[in-house]
């Protein structure tokens, strides 16, 4: 695999980015990371969830081109980093509330296919030709829902800040964080090896013009929340308006609608993980676009 083209845009929304995005020669992944809700750090004095998928980006890095499929070697991971964890967390008394998890795209390409491991809401979009194929889990996308609906009601009705509705709609979210790596609820990338057995995985054939685009529900927000483009319209646009310009018509987005009057959400800015890259790669002579 050679690398012919390479654009790289960066940003941390947050004095904390908890995110990562990176890629080598065998292939790419996104980590959308979030810490524990009990508002405390257990393993890392800044945050567990940087901890968390900063852990995950070593370890893909020194694990992904092994002759194994991804499923197999996510398994892997998640015994060790558990292990580690618990190492670290001695004998405290936690609950699944308190763990850091994160949400994961992986893509490793091999002569003229690309395999595939999702969990949770980081979108992968593939374009062969004219045909858009997207995979994305959005189990938690619809309970998010429920505590945004929640949050709207209480902001139009008692007129609450975007801050305090989610304060007196935590409940809801406690809830649904319960839900993490159960058959009822949502799998997503944790302390739980079950959950690689459960994520989105498979192999899809290259064409002679496929294009690739992973990005986090931050990023996706300017087309299932903020309404400003179809979300199947992110890699033309891309190309034609660029992932820096793009990146600031989501600032500004969020900037006018400090208060999340306009788009009820958990923070302020929805995007603390903006890695976004573009190559291009040569697999078995074929071109292939990659955004992430």
């Amino acid at each position: 695999m050679k690398i012919l083209n390479k654009q790289i845009l960066c940003k941390a929304g947050t004095k904390i980015n908890e995110d990562v995005a990176n890629m080598n020669e065998y292939g790419a992944w996104v980590l959308d990371g979030a810490t524990g809700l009990n508002g405390e750090n257990i393993v890392d004095g800044e945050s567990d969830a940087k901890w968390f998928v900063t852990w995950w980006d070593t370890y893909l890095s020194n694990n992904i081109y092994k002759d194994e499929n991804l499923q197999k070697i996510i398994e892997k991971g998640i015994k060790l980093i558990k292990e580690e964890f618990f190492n670290r967390a001695k004998d405290q008394n936690l609950s699944k509330i308190d763990f850091p998890s994160s949400s994961i795209v992986v893509i490793k390409w091999e002569k003229s296919c690309l395999e595939y491991f999702s969990l949770g809401d980081v979108l992968l979009m593939l374009q062969n030709e004219d045909k858009i194929q997207m995979i994305i889990d959005h189990n938690i996308t619809k309970l998010d829902h429920k505590v945004f609906k929640a949050m709207e009601h209480l902001m139009e009705k008692e007129k609450k800040n975007m801050i305090e509705a989610k304060e007196d709609v935590m409940d809801l979210i406690v809830s649904n964080r319960l839900l993490k790596n159960t058959e009822n609820g949502y799998w997503i990338l944790g302390f739980n090896e079950t959950a690689a057995k459960n994520g989105l995985y498979g192999t899809i054939k290259l064409g002679n013009n496929t294009k690739v685009f992973i990005a986090s529900d931050g990023f996706t927000a300017l087309a299932d929340k903020y309404n400003y483009l179809n979300i199947s319209e992110f890699i033309p646009e891309i190309e034609k308006t660029g992932v820096d310009k793009l990146y600031h018509i989501l600032r500004d987005i969020e900037e006018k609608d400090s208060e999340g009057q306009l788009f009820p959400r958990f923070k302020k800015t929805m995007m603390p993980q903006p890695f976004i890259s573009h190559l291009k790669i040569t697999v078995s002579e074929r071109e292939v676009e990659i955004f992430v």
